[in-house]
């Protein structure tokens, strides 16, 4: 065993070594750290911590090719949207809303909207090391963002009556480790997004991230082609991801954590997070009559029987009216109108394509390139990562919906 595991370490930290000397190569600023970082610093009102976020961005966000950096830094910038002027003063209800790894506040502008019509105030904040340069994720602590979490619930809880939690991956498992806590302000409910509980093969060597942290700032250095989310990866970003990790899944499997009603989202074909754990955690943990599951998969396959459970929906992800084959795990949040990720958007077409070169992507005619979720495998058509839901407006309304119940008790 331990020479199975130090072989593991030799391999991994070669393997690493590699790309840090292609790191080497490519020392551009978007791969070094900016001279500022992004502290949970007190403010005084979200209009305070806003300018002081701006500021920040101003002078430490490095823009990718092909935006203007002005709108790179409207797209990164954290931002609060009340609840629509038809709506009662009294009683009020807002979320706050948690970003994933690599990303940005942008990821929840299509949600905010939709919540914000149906009555239900959004904040959103932006993680340090997010929404400058991959570089900044070298120096982001994990401790950091749950101080920030903490920050903006308590400001949050100040300005509503019914208050709410929810985060998108990373987000959806720092969302769950503070609702799991028991600390206060307390939430009256729970919205995770494909939320990282447990992931798909990545898990078993995250562990290795501190060490070869040693040796290499990143994973590998990717071309960076979204204005909204990083494609490099750091390998300090592994080591806190695991941190979040391992502390929100011992609050999942403590018989005595408190357990609020919880609105699940999750996609069949997600190459980050792990599926079963998802749907049997939330079948034997969260039994909250309110509680539900909303998954899209291909309706075609039979659901096990063993995930059975009344609160759980499906809805159809194989659509090939749409070119669609299944849904992936960054889809989930975003609108078919979406100006970066949606249909004839951007970003839409070819930014991450699977087992096919960038170019030959773009001269792929329309009819003849799928969407899919990542994967290594072949596929009998030539696929790119699906970048929005075609059921946006199911979700969002299922999440108002389930958000309203509890405000109703």
């Amino acid at each position: 065993m331990c020479s199975s595991r130090t072989q593991s370490i030799g391999a991994f930290l070669v393997l690493l070594l590699s790309f840090a000397c292609t790191a080497c190569v490519q020392n551009t600023a978007l791969y070094t750290p900016g001279d500022d970082r992004l502290d949970a610093e007190p403010f005084s009102d979200f209009t305070d911590y806003q300018h002081r976020v701006r500021a920040y961005l101003e002078s430490n966000l490095t823009p990718v090719e092909g935006f203007r950096r002005s709108q790179q830094l409207d797209w990164n910038l954290p931002y609060t949207m009340p609840p629509g002027a038809h709506c009662s003063d009294s009683p009020t209800t807002g979320i706050l809303l948690i970003h994933g790894l690599s990303d940005s506040p942008f990821l929840f502008r299509d949600l905010a909207r939709a919540l914000s019509v149906r009555c239900i105030g959004v904040r959103t904040l932006l993680l340090q090391g997010h929404g400058t340069r991959p570089g900044d994720m070298i120096h982001a602590r994990a401790e950091v963002w749950r101080a920030q979490v903490r920050q903006h619930v308590a400001a949050l809880a100040e300005e509503v009556d019914h208050l709410f939690i929810g985060g998108f991956s990373l987000g959806g498992a720092l969302a769950t480790e503070y609702a799991l806590s028991g600390q206060r302000p307390r939430v009256d409910g729970l919205v995770a997004l494909a939320p990282a509980w447990q992931l798909n093969g990545l898990e078993d060597y995250l562990w290795l991230a501190g060490i070869a942290d040693l040796f290499a700032d990143f994973v590998e250095e990717e071309p960076e082609l979204n204005p909204v989310k990083y494609e490099s990866v750091t390998l300090n970003a592994g080591s806190q991801l695991a941190d979040v990790l391992n502390h929100t899944r011992k609050l999942l499997e403590q018989p005595e954590a408190p357990l609020p009603p919880l609105f699940l989202v999750a996609t069949e074909a997600d190459s980050v997070i792990d599926l079963a754990y998802l749907t049997q955690t939330f079948r034997q943990r969260f039994r909250h009559p309110d509680s539900r599951m909303l998954v899209f998969r291909d309706l075609r396959k039979p659901w096990p029987e063993a995930w059975a459970d009344p609160r759980i929906q499906s809805l159809d992800s194989y659509l090939p009216e749409e070119n669609i084959l299944e849904f992936s795990h960054q889809a989930l949040a975003i609108a078919p109108d979406n100006e970066l990720y949606g249909r004839g958007a951007p970003l839409q077409r070819c930014l991450e394509p699977n087992n096919v070169p960038l170019t030959e992507c773009h001269r792929l005619p329309a009819g003849q390139l799928w969407f899919s979720a990542w994967h290594d495998d072949p596929r009998p058509v030539p696929t790119s990562r699906l970048t929005y839901n075609p059921w946006f407006d199911v979700l969002s309304g299922h999440m108002a919906a389930f958000i309203r119940r509890q405000t109703q008790r």
